[in-house]
């Protein structure tokens, strides 16, 4: 990864370029590639169809890059999840999940990657979280 200085000589090259190169390269970098095929396929699903709600927080959709978004959803049955992601879903605090994230076009199948893509990266975060919590720990017990 690029230093602070190089990162931001880049971006600012980027920005040059137009908003687009910009955000190719923050998705790039907050949402996680994988070498496995159906992540690969589900994170191209997820970023068409799920990051416009999903990575800021619209109508209070779960965003997968904050742990406490994500906890409890984790420790969920995956079945239900994609039950959810397929069917449609209202929160008890009225927060609303669109059956196929609003794209009826979208099969089972696919909809199951793009959710295997999002606990996916969830996860990664949640992993992240936990581990600068335990350095935090150390460092403040040493």
């Amino acid at each position: 990864m690029a230093d602070p200085v190089n990162k931001s000589v880049i971006l600012l090259m980027l920005a040059l370029c137009g908003p687009a190169a910009v955000s190719q390269l923050i998705a790039a970098e907050k949402y996680l590639k994988s070498d496995d095929s159906n992540i690969s396929q589900g994170r191209e699903l997820w970023l068409q169809n799920c990051e416009s709600c999903h990575g800021y927080g619209i109508a209070d959709a779960p965003v997968p890059m904050n742990p406490e978004d994500w906890d409890h959803r984790l420790n969920k049955d995956k079945q239900l999840l994609y039950d959810h992601a397929i069917n449609g879903f209202i929160g008890p605090d009225y927060s609303m999940m669109p059956a196929r994230g609003g794209n009826e076009n979208l099969d089972d199948n696919e909809v199951k990657l793009a959710v295997d893509y999002m606990t996916f990266l969830a996860g990664y975060y949640m992993n992240k979280h936990e581990l600068n919590k335990e350095v935090k720990n150390d460092s403040t017990t040493n």
